[in-house]
Order: structure tokens, then C-alpha cells, then sequence
């Protein structure tokens, strides 16, 4: 997994709640790892989830791969049953039409397994998918045996609740203090990237202090130089990254230059 991989936790609130977290996998996929939450002194078995997806034209090429899954289903607003008690009908449904996707978790009840930590990784048959896909979706969760950790356990819940926003994607190119996102190529790494001189502490398309130091543009470099030039970088007409030198900024340690109003590719 990528150190750039953007996550997002959220909690699906009940007399048991169901901690779900979804990460980018580097690879086009998102790992999502469920856990239950038992600091109340009750626990449950993981049976299902179920959610809606974001793009509708994706869902019927969507994957669940993981050593729990006993049953998926894949239909844009067409689950809400995948048999053998687990099933969302009821309330929730009412309140928001059926789901796109349900994974079923090991089998009913506590007899052959008892998941209350569980990972599966959500992939798409030709597209690489991201958390915007499931961000601000509704989720739902199917849990028997509810009860007592050390007591009876025969109880059983559905739940639901919605996921947030999607993070920033702070991926590229920055100052180690500020929150660059955007279209980036380059890691936002503090050990390698320098703070910028007089930076207000987030990066955008019109700030300062790309320079071009004579070499090729890649992760090792102080800060950016300009991709395939041999020299300095020149002014807009003939170079993508700055307008005009700005000669009151210090010169930097390797003899480069810092140069005003680049432009972020």
C-alpha cells in the first residue's frame, strides 16, 4: 500500500456499533475493514454489510474479494436480501431505498464462526475506484448474536448510517506543512521538500518558490525543477512553471533559483 493512501473512518451507531474504515489500496482498489465496537460491554457477529455506490454505470462490474466472504451482490438500487437471515429489510430500507452492494460475513449465527473484526478489498473490473465512490453514501450493517460478551447472546440488529466526505488527496507536491491537493505528481514529504519561504501554509496554483534547478523532475529533487528543460527555465511563452525570476528571494544552497507565479501542471 502506498504512504499516500487517503482513508476515511466512520462509526455506524447502535446498542452495538460497527467501526468501518476504507482505504485506497494503491492499486485501484479500497480495502475495507470492519470492526465492532464492544466497549459497552456487548458484542455481536458480523453478518453483512450493505451500501450504495457512487457511480451507478460501475456497480454491476464491482468485486469483493476477501477470506471471510461467503456471498456478494451487486445491483445499482437492487440488494437488500443475501440469504440466510442476513438481510437489511425493514426500517432502513424504507428510508433509503434499496442498497447497490451487500457482502456477506461468514455464516448466521455463532455456531461455525463469530466476526467481529473482518477485511475484504473492493475492486472494478476495468476502473480504478477511490473513496469519492462510497464517500456520503448510506451503509448498513446485519449483526445476530448480539448480547453479552460473557452472557446470552441472542439478540440481533440492523443498522445504518451514511460515510463522509472523502479526504483531500494530499499526494503531491508540497511543503510539508500545508495541505496541497490537487492534480500532483509528487510526494508532500516535510524530509524532502523544504517548507516554501513566506508560504502561508497551503499550496495552490498561484503560489510561490518552484524553482529549476538544471536536472530532471522527480521525488529526490529540493523542491520541483522543470520536466525536460536543460537550463533555466524561461519565461511563460517557452516554459509551463513561472513568469519572472524573483530576485529578492535567497539564493538556495545548490545555486538555484526561486521563481513567481508557476502555474501547477
Amino acid at each position: 500500500m502506498s504512504d499516500t493512501s487517503r482513508s476515511m473512518t466512520f462509526t455506524i451507531e447502535g446498542d452495538v456499533s460497527v467501526r468501518i474504515t476504507v482505504t485506497e489500496d494503491g492499486a485501484g482498489g479500497l480495502v475495507f475493514d470492519l470492526a465492532v465496537i464492544d466497549d459497552t460491554g456487548l458484542t455481536a457477529d458480523l453478518n453483512g454489510l450493505f451500501f450504495d455506490f457512487g457511480d451507478a454505470a460501475l456497480v454491476d462490474g464491482l468485486l469483493a474479494d476477501g477470506a471471510e466472504i461467503t456471498k456478494t451482490a451487486f445491483e445499482y438500487d437492487g440488494v437488500d436480501n443475501l440469504g440466510g437471515g442476513v438481510c437489511i429489510k425493514g426500517d432502513l430500507v424504507n428510508d433509503t431505498d434499496l442498497y447497490d452492494a451487500g457482502v456477506r460475513l461468514g455464516t448466521s449465527g455463532m455456531a461455525k464462526d463469530d466476526i467481529q473484526t473482518t477485511s475484504f478489498t473492493l475492486t472494478h473490473e476495468t476502473d480504478a475506484l477511490t473513496l469519492e465512490d462510497v464517500a456520503n453514501m448510506d451503509f448498513a450493517v446485519r449483526l445476530t448474536s448480539v448480547g453479552e460478551i460473557d452472557g446470552d447472546r441472542d439478540g440481533s440488529l440492523k443498522l445504518g448510517g451514511t460515510s463522509p466526505d472523502a479526504p483531500a488527496d494530499d499526494s503531491g507536491v508540497g511543503d510539508g506543512g500545508g495541505d496541497y491537493s490537487g492534480d500532483d505528481t509528487l510526494p508532500d514529504d516535510p524530509d524532502t521538500f523544504p517548507d516554501f519561504p513566506d508560504d502561508g501554509g497551503e499550496l495552490g496554483a498561484d503560489d510561490e518558490f518552484l524553482f529549476d534547478d538544471g536536472g530532471e523532475l522527480d521525488g529526490g529533487d529540493p523542491l520541483l525543477d522543470g520536466p525536460g528543460d536543460d537550463g533555466p527555465l524561461q519565461p511563460p511563452a517557452d516554459d509551463p512553471l513561472l513568469s519572472d525570476p524573483a530576485l529578492t528571494d535567497p539564493a538556495l544552497e545548490d545555486g538555484g533559483m526561486y521563481y513567481e507565479d508557476i502555474s501547477i501542471l
